[in-house]
């Protein structure tokens, strides 16, 4: 499927490669200024990578209530939710954010998720939501999204938009509109924990919406960013993502108890959905067996996904790979991965083998990409 920005990307040298079966520029031409705008300045992503499901009907809070581990019935207007979905013995079927907004037809739900997890959500909905309550769709075909990233990404949405994008937490929103095109924002941290806002329209509006942000951020240095950026800037953050550091391989507590995303992604207050007893006797128990965690690998190649790691004394393995990249801010190759508890921050493991490459486990987010959020 192609990306309705297939001819914007292309006039700027886009180089192609797929995301769950989605066209999405990997990078255009100069990976490392694309990370250096969005580090310095401010840089703007075609989101293909990404896809939309809308549940509306008669209660379609309730439905998506009753499925995911965050609490979105509680959550204040215009605020957002991260959260997990779960199968019922409690393993990761989607990460994904949820907005509860006021539609013409009254209350309606947008998912957002990584498109590597639609298949898999699609099916829990199916199985999950009866039509007589809520119905839903996926619309990725019908809108899209372009982040916008970096220090003064708020002031670039802000020319665009015409008006100054208020203050928002991380996964608020406001409705706002461009030209005669609704435009929903929401304020993320996904790229390196810089300030960020995604925006999602309708497809035939994205093109001109790309085309006004490389317009009004001209004399902002504003650059297209690809991919392949926005992966190393996540990974540097120490964000997980669906099929690569999320699977159905791993219960959500484990990637998120360490990583700081325990908050932001789990309500133990809110009532019953599925898979939450699993997630309630984890917390009565007291912590999972594993981690995700950091991975310093100095000049180290970047180990591909489940590369086994060793511990360095007995040589059992103790966890694996997930992400990496060779990061410029910490000038060096990272990776997040999962690491039996009882290795700490700062302790050792070995790489692909018992006596293999040493790498250093490492706290989450990486210390030098903490910003204030």
């Amino acid at each position: 499927m192609e990306s309705p920005l297939r001819q914007q990307a292309d006039a700027l040298g886009a180089v192609w490669g797929e995301v769950a079966g989605r066209s999405v520029p990997r990078h255009f031409g100069n990976g490392a200024a694309e990370y250096r705008a969005v580090r310095e300045s401010v840089g703007i992503s075609d989101r293909s990578d990404l896809a939309q499901i809308r549940v509306w009907g008669r209660d379609p809070v309730k439905m998506v209530q009753g499925l995911i581990t965050n609490d979105l019935a509680g959550a204040p207007p215009n605020q957002g939710i991260y959260a997990a979905m779960l199968t019922p013995k409690g393993r990761t079927v989607a990460e994904l954010r949820a907005f509860r907004r006021e539609a013409a037809g009254g209350v309606e739900v947008l998912l957002d998720l990584p498109r590597e997890a639609v298949e898999g959500t699609r099916e829990h909905l199916k199985k999950f939501v009866p039509p007589l309550f809520a119905r839903w769709a996926d619309i990725s075909h019908e809108q899209g999204c372009i982040g916008v990233y970096g220090p003064r990404a708020r002031e670039l949405t802000g020319r665009v938009l015409g008006t100054e994008v208020p203050e928002l937490a991380e996964d608020g929103f406001v409705d706002s509109s461009f030209g005669s095109e609704p435009l929903l924002v929401v304020r993320t941290l996904y790229a390196g924990l810089e300030d960020g806002y995604d925006l999602f329209a309708a497809a035939p509006a994205l093109p001109a919406l790309w085309d006004a942000l490389l317009a009004q951020g001209a004399d902002l240095d504003v650059r297209p960013v690809g991919f392949g950026a926005l992966e190393t800037l996540r990974v540097e953050a120490g964000r997980p993502r669906y099929g690569y550091d999320l699977t159905e391989e791993v219960i959500p507590t484990e990637a998120f108890e360490a990583s700081g995303l325990l908050p932001r992604a789990i309500s133990f207050t809110k009532g019953c959905y599925t898979g939450q007893e699993v997630i309630v006797r984890i917390a009565h128990r007291g912590h999972v067996n594993r981690h995700l965690r950091g991975l310093l690998l100095g000049d180290a190649p970047t180990p591909v996904p489940r590369t086994p790691l060793h511990h360095p004394e007995t040589g059992k393995q103790i966890g694996w790979t997930a992400s990496a990249a060779v990061s410029p801010l910490l000038g060096q190759t990272i990776a997040l991965g999962y690491v039996r508890r009882e290795i700490a921050p700062g302790g050792n493991v070995r790489v692909g083998s018992a006596d293999g490459a040493e790498a250093t486990v490492a706290a989450l987010p990486f210390e030098e990409a903490r910003r204030p959020g």
